[in-house]
């Protein structure tokens, strides 16, 4: 899926259950989530020798619960890949039949958002890994929904950035009446 997701997607078979899939996405999921939780413990705990000697208790307390943090993120994230992928699966294959793009079934897109895990790999480049990783999803799930539906890219396309696009619109909304509201509460 790094160098020709299309090849990638296409080899995929369409049936055969979701099982072998999903544990794909799981581990690939995990080993990117896992650096990256790493990485940001290690950063954070980078800033203690910055730290005055009066305010190191409170920077200990705070290291700790990074810590503890961490092995929760570590712990938890099989459980949350799963969720994620059967949610995002959901919410796309519902794109995809607005779009009149669904033209197979909830595997195959359950299918394609289980390998589309395989983005969370870049979490494992520091500082820029979430960006990339977030980009890559959007790249994969484009192409693999495309070719598991046999829908053109741009089809696919919107039926991915659908979704982002009116949580985005919602959340502008949503500030901008919370600003009118701080406005008009002090008036």
């Amino acid at each position: 899926l790094a160098t020709a997701p299309s090849e990638a997607f296409e080899r995929m078979p369409i049936v055969g259950g979701i099982g072998q899939p999903l544990l794909v996405g799981i581990i690939v999921a995990w080993v990117g989530i896992a650096i990256s939780a790493v990485w940001s413990l290690l950063f954070s705990g980078m800033s203690l020798p910055f730290i005055d000697s009066d305010q190191l208790g409170l920077a200990g307390a705070v290291l700790g619960m990074s810590t503890a943090m961490t092995v929760a993120i570590i712990f938890l994230a099989p459980f949350i890949t799963i969720i994620a992928v059967f949610v995002e699966a959901a919410i796309l294959h519902l794109m995809l039949l607005l779009v009149g793009g669904a033209n197979r079934g909830f595997e195959a897109t359950a299918r394609v958002c289980s390998y589309a895990q395989a983005s969370q790999l870049a979490q494992a480049i520091p500082i820029c890994g979430g960006l990339l990783s977030l980009v890559w999803s959007l790249i994969l799930l484009i192409i693999g929904l495309s070719t598991a539906h046999g829908v053109s890219r741009g089809k696919a396309a919107v039926a991915v950035i659908l979704p982002v696009a009116l949580c985005c619109a919602f959340l502008a909304a949503m500030t901008f009446f919370g600003v009118l509201a701080g406005i008009a509460s002090h008036q």
